[in-house]
């Protein structure tokens, strides 16, 4: 069985322009992107590279903590031998939650595209034709559980390497890993947000995974085979050549109808895909809509969701990314079954059993029929001393922008106000039991 420095040796082997550049290695402080860092800082005369690292400040927990993750990275870095660059990103406070909001997604999501910008803003700068990313063994399992626990149509997990980024890692444990930085007496940090289970990942991490240890000894090689034939399906598709989307205004793109319906129904979501990242979505967008839209027939008009609509016109298909502003009215959805429902800021999902609804697979369980709107003067929610305290104060505690107080949904069931939905704005969740 090779060493952890040892697959990362042969991953470097199957580099090419490696001897002579500059690489950016990204790293939080965790043992997983410390042990790359370590790894890569020792391998560098054999494969001739210059390493440099970034770690990024996200901002989101106190600033004792992170800044101290940041300045723990940075110490790493200088004590390495020879000593590495590394530099650090600061966020700064509420840049997460602001785009948390935007993207009417979790701050998890929000944390990850900020990152994600930073690296490649710093990469360009060093002009690095290569990233590495301490993704793991571990992190890919648990990645696939979460697709398939959203319903998301991609099974294929963390791709080991996609453009300049590349992942080193990705066949290790996490046991590994921690074994390696033991052996070599090298510290790391850990996350405290890691143990909330209000994330999905972790959820997945600290109930999941340990109840299919213990139940279903062996669980991951067949989530990884599977995800390994999802790839062959994937590099398939991938291969077989599309129509091409026309721009047709700012926010619409057309393509020809008679070349959409000859496609089978596995290309006319690649050619969707394809559109949304023309049209610069850069939010989720559910499957169960994007289905739909796959099944749009010449006799049908028209499917919408989402903030997107597909339409026929003439002898075109065109997608269009609606604009929808954030207005004051207010809105309000009266929910007697499961099903996705139209919001003002995007859809929401409402799935389980009697007893046990939720909103988007975590936010409840609720009784229905329930009423999900925004807030109305007066709304209150009850706090665990059996006391009250109004969504105004609530929203002010969690310093809610102005231009999302009339968005947040309020959950109602029976009359009465069971929960606020922060979430999907990037704040907190309230929920009364």
């Amino acid at each position: 069985m090779q060493s952890t420095q040892d697959r990362v040796r042969s991953s470097l082997a199957s580099l090419p322009g490696l001897s002579g550049s500059t690489v950016l290695v990204a790293c939080s402080g965790g043992a997983d992107s410390v042990a790359l860092l370590v790894i890569l800082a020792r391998l560098a005369s054999e494969f001739g590279y210059r390493p440099s690292a970034l770690t990024v400040d996200h901002g989101i927990r106190p600033e004792d903590e992170s800044a101290a993750d940041a300045r723990f990275v940075e110490s790493l870095a200088s004590a390495l031998e020879p000593p590495v660059p590394c530099e650090i990103v600061a966020l700064g406070r509420g840049a997460v939650e602001r785009e948390a909001a935007r993207r009417g997604r979790g701050i998890e999501e929000a944390a990850r595209s900020l990152r994600y910008r930073a690296i490649e803003e710093r990469a360009s700068a060093l002009g690095a034709p290569y990233v590495f990313l301490g993704h793991t063994r571990t992190d890919q399992l648990e990645t696939l559980l979460m697709r398939v626990l959203q319903g998301s149509g991609s099974a294929t997990g963390i791709a080991a390497r996609r453009g300049r980024i590349v992942r080193p890692l990705l066949g290790v444990s996490r046991a590994e890993i921690v074994a390696f930085l033991e052996g070599a007496g090298v510290p790391w940090r850990e996350d405290r947000t890691n143990a909330d289970t209000r994330f999905l990942r972790n959820r997945i991490r600290h109930r999941l995974v340990p109840a299919l240890d213990r139940d279903f000894p062996g669980w991951w090689r067949a989530l990884l085979r599977a995800a390994e034939k999802a790839r062959i399906e994937e590099a398939y598709l991938a291969s077989r050549s599309l129509p091409e989307w026309v721009r047709s205004g700012d926010a619409a793109i057309v393509v020809d109808g008679e070349k959409f319906d000859r496609l089978h129904p596995a290309l006319r979501l690649r050619l969707l895909h394809r559109g949304l990242g023309l049209l610069a979505v850069d939010r989720r967008v559910p499957y169960p809509l994007l289905a739909r839209m796959s099944r749009l027939s010449p006799e049908a008009g028209r499917v919408s969701g989402s903030g997107l609509t597909l339409e026929r016109r003439g002898g075109g298909v065109f997608l269009r990314a609606d604009i929808v502003q954030k207005r004051k009215s207010g809105y309000l959805v009266y929910i007697v079954e499961n099903g996705a429902y139209a919001l003002p800021f995007g859809e929401i999902t409402v799935t389980g059993n009697a007893g046990e609804t939720r909103l988007d697979g975590t936010l409840g369980p609720f009784t229905l029929p329930i009423v999900v709107r925004s807030r109305v003067a007066g709304d209150s929610v009850e706090t665990a001393d059996g006391g009250s305290k109004s969504v105004k104060k609530l929203m002010n505690d969690w310093s809610v922008d102005e231009r999302d107080r009339s968005l947040v949904p309020i959950v109602e069931e029976a009359g009465r106000v069971r929960a606020v939905y922060g979430s999907r704005f990037g704040y907190p969740d309230w929920y009364v039991r």
